[in-house]
């Protein structure tokens, strides 16, 4: 899978990264989703990337990285980061319509 270091998302918001993913891209879709929620929760439990670093074992630069979209981070990483944040994910599996 191709990292965001690609030009076009170099100092982009998640949002706008977003808006520049194809639809047909489904994976990258759901890991800036749950970047976006790590994000958010993080700032509202007023911890640091460096707190955040402390607790789940991931280097303040990888969380850097990430949270500005340069990296695209694998999944054993966001556990890491959820877990770190008291958060679970849940996949729900329906019928396609």
């Amino acid at each position: 899978m191709p990292t965001l270091k690609e030009k076009e998302f170099v100092g982009t918001s998640l949002t706008d990264i977003r808006h520049h993913i194809q639809q047909d891209d489904l994976e990258r879709l759901i890991i800036l989703d749950i970047v976006s929620e790590i994000s958010l929760t993080r700032e509202d439990k007023e911890f640091s990337q460096r707190k955040l670093s402390e607790l789940s074992g991931v280097p303040q630069k990888t969380i850097s990285r990430i949270e500005s979209g340069k990296d695209i981070p694998k999944i054993r990483t966001l556990m890491k980061l959820l877990n770190a944040l008291d958060l679970d994910i849940e996949v729900v599996i329906t019928p396609r319509k």
